[in-house]
């Protein structure tokens, strides 16, 4: 049985993803725990993590919020992914062992599943532990540590303005993982890894980082509460 914070961390989560909150609004902590049928003390402490985490910000005796975006904002998350995220690819394609390929290989099965069943909150779970599996897989604890910062704060952008998770027409079951460009950019990934090659991991994760980035970056959302708008200098170069 999963404990009051699990309880609340994954259903905070997922009120995120499904958009209950737009950038800027506060999360209340008396609302949520009401909400959810928790006492505030594991809204609070999750509340915490996810601001640690860099989901939510935390502003003093003011509680937390979803970050306003921005397009600069965004260019320079992505950016910084890119880097990061490039890196730990290329250090796991050095460090890997056998066990660590298969569980790799685990997440791309159970990723397409997901994909070809349309179930988003589902599919979102399995691509964060694909991301953050390959940091700790760097073996190296700063890069896991900034890489699951930067992240969760990319992760808001792709919440709201990634057309996977907000599509503007009904969606055809089953949908054809092979289709998926991030499926196949994973799948790419893995391979490069299992081989030991790490420039080419190293490549392939910053190029799959972009295309995630160059799908949303002239998407402009519904609203003015999303605080988002275009800019015509915001460029990302790796």
């Amino acid at each position: 049985m999963k404990n009051a914070e699990a309880i609340a961390y994954e259903t905070i989560i997922e009120m995120i993803l499904s958009r209950t909150y737009a950038p800027g609004d506060r999360l209340v902590e008396t609302e949520l725990a009401e909400s959810l049928g928790l006492s505030r003390t594991p809204i609070r402490n999750v509340l915490r993590q996810l601001a640690a985490e860099g989901l939510l910000e935390s502003r003093d005796n003011k509680g937390c919020y979803i970050p306003q975006l921005s397009p600069e904002d965004m260019a320079s998350v992505f950016k910084t992914r890119a880097f990061l995220e490039g890196r730990a690819a290329m250090e796991a394609a050095y460090c890997r062992t056998e066990e660590d390929v298969e569980l790799l290989k685990s997440l791309l099965a159970e990723e397409k599943e997901r994909y070809s069943e349309d179930k988003r909150k589902e599919y979102a779970a399995v691509n964060n532990k694909f991301h953050l599996l390959l940091a700790k897989l760097s073996r190296n604890a700063y890069v896991e540590r900034f890489v699951k910062q930067v992240f969760w704060r990319s992760g808001l952008y792709i919440f709201y303005f990634d057309l996977f998770y907000v599509p503007p027409t009904p969606i055809e079951l089953p949908r054809d993982p092979l289709k998926s460009i991030s499926c196949t950019e994973h799948e790419q990934i893995v391979r490069a890894i299992a081989v030991g090659d790490g420039a080419l991991a190293e490549n392939v994760m910053r190029n799959h980082i972009y295309t995630t980035y160059s799908r949303m970056s002239g998407r402009v959302p519904r609203g003015h509460s999303a605080g988002f708008f275009i800019t015509k200098d915001c460029n990302l170069m790796f």
